[in-house]
């Protein structure tokens, strides 16, 4: 069995723990209050530019982490055998970044409905993750707990992302309320355009 040490020299599997423990002293110490660390409008007096970061190590439930450290564990770590552990670090964060800052354009210019609130959870850099995984490995076989059916990255990816496109614009989500839309649409728009430069820039080198 690995030791821990070893487990540790992958960068997801520290983003995993660092978002449980992160989870855990929130839950312990805060009682689910609010912590400062959640991203808020720029338009709220809570904000603070750093949340635009922090947000995405936060969770509103355990649910909530548990179906984003799935998905990190099991997509994340493929990358970072590609990528190695700092690129795939740049790229996660950059993606929870680019996914907030998205969701709260989107929300203010185009729907004219700033959100009110805060945002917290790493899905829109999750989304990231999704989109480089189903560009590097489009064939890849995806099978979810819930539908015991085999598919493509190729077409899963962009059929969850019609979903959240729909549940965006319509208010009406199959996965429940209080759910970011836009910032995994953002997530995997930013994934996308950084997966396509990486490629480009290999190619001409």
């Amino acid at each position: 069995m690995p030791s821990i040490r070893v487990l540790l020299q992958s960068m997801t599997n520290r983003l995993v723990l660092l978002c449980a423990i992160v989870y855990f002293v929130q839950s312990a110490l805060f009682h689910q209050q609010l912590t400062g660390l959640e991203l808020f409008s720029w338009q709220s007096p809570n904000f603070a530019v750093w949340q635009l970061l922090t947000h995405m190590f936060l969770h509103g439930s355990v649910t909530h982490l548990l179906f984003n450290m799935i998905a990190l564990w099991s997509f994340g770590r493929v990358l970072e055998r590609v990528w190695g552990n700092r690129r795939f670090l740049v790229f996660f964060l950059v993606c929870g970044v680019g996914a907030a800052v998205i969701s709260m354009l989107v929300d203010a210019l185009i729907l004219g409905r700033p959100f009110s609130g805060y945002m917290v959870g790493a899905s829109g850099a999750i989304y990231g993750v999704l989109v480089a995984f189903a560009l590097l490995f489009p064939n890849f076989k995806i099978i979810l707990l819930f539908l015991p059916v085999p598919i493509a990255a190729k077409y899963f990816v962009p059929v969850l992302l019609l979903i959240d496109l729909t549940a965006g614009f319509t208010g009406f989500s199959i996965f429940g309320y209080n759910i970011a839309h836009f910032a995994h649409v953002g997530g995997a728009i930013v994934g996308f355009v950084m997966v396509q430069f990486w490629l480009r820039s290999s190619a001409r080198s």
